[in-house]
């Protein structure tokens, strides 16, 4: 017997005449499909004998809550949608899976958000992604076992990691592409000889932990999560060889907190061979390499982004990127803090985006850079005068150019 649509299929559709489309081969009828949300997939069935059972071998399973088309609200939006889903995986038969996306808004069951996710994983996808949508309860990864021989990128957001997680990324995964944002990693340490891109954001620990990542093979790396404030006591990144771009923003949990972390924060040193680097929200860059005197050079680097970092030690942090940084090309400092105590100036009558030439009076060795762009705000007018007239020396092929907020 022919399985029975899940709730919510149309039980009209209009067929066109002459249809050439449903001579297509399954795979390009299954790649249209995973174009459709899953819902409209699955209306498929009603268009001829031809589409009756296509969607349910389709490799791609896109569900997200937030497209499901239902009259109802509140709770009984909810309980449609699981039996919606629940009928979807019953009677999907397909025995591997290109895509497995599963988005949801409401507080459901421990156990049935499980359900769904291990009947998704057991198809085997390459890519994976799960999204708790809306804030409230962490819901819990399942182990993945032997189901993520062919997993290759995995992104989460708002789940629940255990210590069987980690183990496996060490030990199992073939992962290249990992996304990690607002997770609770029970285990601190991420460790993987695969992995070629990671991004983790605003994640937490059960308590004051250090962060720790060994990706060797790392070639893209974003780091954004709260230093003091939110469980994390410090961050430890080893070795990257292979890193190409690399972004780092740490953050504060409020203006009143104390930037500096408890434990080690080991981070610049590790991050030698990186072309392009942005860092960004760190209120004081001196703890971006730990407490060891000697300044990490970076051969490779040819682009070099400070955002809303703190620079008002007289550009001393500042002067050591320059000075150990010999293959810079372009230097970006955006609503930075800049120092205090130059002279106030006559405002400048200048558009929004100035370039010029100047000469300088500090001493920076840093003879491939071509461009500085400075962005500013209007209060930090005064500032910027003195940035222009005080540090430049030694840099004049540098075309500084001006924007203001």
């Amino acid at each position: 017997m022919a399985p029975t649509p899940p709730m919510g299929s149309s039980s009209r559709f209009p067929v066109a005449a002459g249809d050439r489309l449903s001579s297509l081969p399954n795979d390009i009828l299954h790649t249209i499909m995973s174009f459709l949300p899953v819902q409209q997939a699955v209306q498929t069935c009603v268009l001829s004998w031809r589409w009756r059972h296509l969607w349910c071998s389709m490799p791609c399973l896109n569900i997200d809550q937030q497209e499901f088309n239902s009259a109802a609200s509140g709770a009984s939006e909810g309980s449609q949608f699981e039996e919606f889903v629940n009928s979807l995986l019953m009677f999907h038969s397909a025995t591997r899976l290109d895509v497995f996306r599963f988005r949801f808004t409401h507080n459901y069951e421990f156990k049935v958000v499980e359900r769904w996710i291990r009947r998704g994983m057991k198809c085997f996808p390459a890519v994976m992604e799960i999204c708790r949508s809306s804030s409230g309860r962490f819901y819990m990864l399942p182990p993945l076992g032997s189901s993520a021989y062919r997993l290759k990128r995995l992104h989460l957001i708002a789940i629940s990691l255990d210590k069987s997680f980690t183990q496996q990324l060490r030990f199992g995964f073939v992962l290249e592409d990992l996304k990690l944002d607002r997770c609770h990693l029970h285990s601190p340490e991420i460790k993987s000889n695969a992995l070629k891109n990671m991004i983790i954001t605003d994640c937490t620990t059960d308590s004051g932990c250090v962060l720790t990542i060994t990706t060797p093979a790392l070639v893209s790396f974003y780091l954004a999560i709260t230093v003091v404030g939110s469980n994390w006591d410090g961050v430890l990144v080893n070795e990257m060889p292979a890193l190409v771009n690399a972004k780092v923003c740490l953050k504060q949990a409020s203006q009143y907190t104390s930037i500096s972390p408890k434990g080690p924060c080991k981070l610049l040193c590790s991050l030698t061979n990186v072309r392009n680097l942005e860092l960004s929200g760190l209120k004081a860059l001196s703890i971006l390499h730990g407490k060891s005197d000697a300044f990490p050079t970076f051969p490779n680097l040819r682009t070099l982004l400070f955002n809303e970092c703190d620079l008002s030690d007289d550009f001393q942090m500042l002067g050591f990127f320059l000075n150990n940084t010999h293959s810079l090309e372009k230097l970006t400092l955006q609503y930075c803090k800049l120092p205090e105590g130059s002279k106030k100036r006559k405002r400048m009558q200048n558009p929004k985006r100035i370039s010029l030439k100047c000469q300088d009076t500090l001493t920076f060795r840093c003879p491939n850079l071509k461009l500085t762009e400075i962005k500013y705000k209007e209060d930090d007018v005064h500032q910027l005068f003195g940035l222009l007239s005080g540090i430049w020396r030694n840099l004049r092929k540098t075309t500084i150019m001006l924007t203001k907020a």
